[in-house]
């Protein structure tokens, strides 16, 4: 498809709506996200980056994911960056988010895109920036670019003749991520247990990638939802439990010793164990922690959202490392990973970074580290988590989210309990606060609530953890009640 026939600039009218949000700027197909819109947020990251000095004499990479149009719209990026003089190595297929990473990591490109909606519904698509570190861009550097999106004078080059003229090349990065997977972790180890997976891509861009990891080596492995459906089965491509009930019939049916999932762009991880129980991101960063610390041998801090359990902080005392919480964003965890700060960083949507991969998540990755971790212990899958909490005690977490009228509601109440914290919630006494990200508060028992805005939608998002599931709904039950009572005076 020819997305223009020479070089175009162009001004449009005042561009609307268009904001970055945790990752990367996320619309509706056909109505905000758009040519026209994408284009000039392609445009606005040229001027941008120019200005603050980005190596763009490596290019950019640019991949995308299986949602509708997805190839066009990077195609259509990719023209946009030609004309501003950025030579442009395009995926010649759809490639997971963390392959965007890999290529800035290993020399490829000086920053990256990713056209891709990650979880969200079918009806969104994206544009993911990834900096020269390799991680998510921060507000410091999407805020200039919405900045000059209304300014943005438009540039575009043909895309067939910028192929001509080598300004922009079709590449596969799959071979090199293979090898550089193969060398971080042991698939021999894994093969010789002979594992039989199933493997849910969710019709996602990380489809193929567990079979083609895993049965060289001696695993067999059984794929569902593995062929490109923009509609995403009319699912959220995000691997949480009720969105897998096909996988953990499946695990169930075919005595499977393990079942993964990953999101429509490839970077998040669900699992379902033997008997046919998901195991939560949480359970998931605890147990890839315990492998690194216990069996790879390694020690240095651990990042975590302020959302992410607290189990994590019970590990890291027990080894005797320390645990950074951040607000709510892999993008706050990134650069982190990237400076060599941290082993180990993650979140509660199933993100999971590591420090001898990639600042970035990876959810086949993680899966594989999960799989090595069952091989170094000789255990089932349940039988680990099972064995965290022996250890460490039970831990029950919850989500909830309350619609408000508008986003201002969710932010008064949040900013209220700030300047309010009561002595005690519900029937614990608190002990401390925490305002990275909202407002959390830590009780007396280690159980916490934690009570932040959406960034997106009109919700005030309520998260909590506790010990046993009785003081879980209470705690959520009071917290609840108190934002009732808040937004009714």
């Amino acid at each position: 498809m020819i997305l223009g026939e020479h070089t175009r600039m162009a001004r449009g009218r005042k561009v609307k709506g268009i904001k970055f949000g945790t990752d990367g700027w996320r619309g509706v197909i056909a109505e905000d996200f758009n040519f026209d819109n994408l284009r000039r947020v392609a445009q606005a990251t040229c001027d941008y980056i120019k200005e603050a000095g980005w190596p763009c004499d490596k290019g950019a990479f640019i991949g995308y994911d299986t949602r509708f149009f997805s190839e066009h719209f990077a195609k259509a990026v990719a023209e946009v960056f030609a004309a501003n003089g950025i030579r442009v190595r395009l995926a010649e297929r759809f490639v997971p988010t963390p392959f965007v990473t890999f290529e800035i990591v290993r020399g490829k490109a000086g920053f990256g895109v990713s056209i891709t909606a990650s979880h969200n519904p079918y009806q969104y698509n994206g544009y993911k920036l990834r900096t020269p570190k390799g991680g998510a861009a921060s507000p410091e550097v999407t805020s200039p670019i919405e900045e000059r999106l209304d300014g943005a004078e438009v540039k575009r080059k043909d895309f067939v003749e910028a192929l001509k003229e080598g300004v922009i090349e079709f590449v596969n990065p799959y071979p090199d991520y293979f090898a550089w997977v193969r060398e971080r972790v042991d698939l021999e180890r894994i093969g010789r247990c002979g594992f039989k997976v199933v493997a849910h891509a969710m019709h996602g861009a990380a489809m193929g990638l567990a079979r083609l990891f895993l049965e060289p080596v001696g695993c067999y492995v059984e794929e569902i939802a593995n062929g490109r459906n923009p509609f995403f089965g009319f699912k959220h491509p995000e691997p949480i439990e009720k969105n897998l009930g096909d996988l953990i019939l499946r695990v169930k049916e075919t005595k499977a010793d393990v079942g993964i999932a990953t999101d429509g762009d490839g970077d998040r991880l669900g699992m379902v164990d033997e008997k046919g129980r998901f195991i939560t991101p949480h359970q998931i960063y605890a147990l890839i922690l315990m492998h690194l610390l216990k069996n790879r041998g390694l020690k240095g801090a651990i990042a975590k959202t302020v959302s992410t359990t607290s189990l994590l902080n019970r590990i890291a005392e027990s080894y005797g490392i320390e645990v950074r919480e951040t607000a709510v964003g892999f993008k706050f965890i990134a650069d982190m990973l990237a400076d060599g700060e941290i082993i180990m960083g993650g979140e509660e949507s199933g993100g999971i970074g590591v420090c001898f991969h990639i600042p970035e998540r990876d959810g086949t990755f993680s899966a594989l580290l999960v799989l090595e971790y069952m091989a170094f212990e000789g255990k089932t899958l349940s039988g680990l988590v099972d064995e965290l909490f022996e250890r460490f005690g039970p831990h029950f977490y919850k989500r909830e989210d309350i619609k408000v009228e508008r986003i201002e509601e969710a932010k008064g109440f949040v900013e209220w309990l700030k300047g309010s914290v009561p002595d005690r919630f519900g029937s614990r006494a608190v002990s401390s606060t925490n305002f990275v990200d909202g407002a959390k508060l830590v009780l007396e028992d280690g159980s916490w609530i934690l009570f932040r805005p959406s960034g997106t939608e009109p919700l005030l998002r309520v998260y909590c953890e506790a010990q046993d599931r009785k003081l879980l709904d209470e705690l959520i039950l009071h917290g609840k009640r108190l934002v009732e009572e808040h937004l009714a005076r």
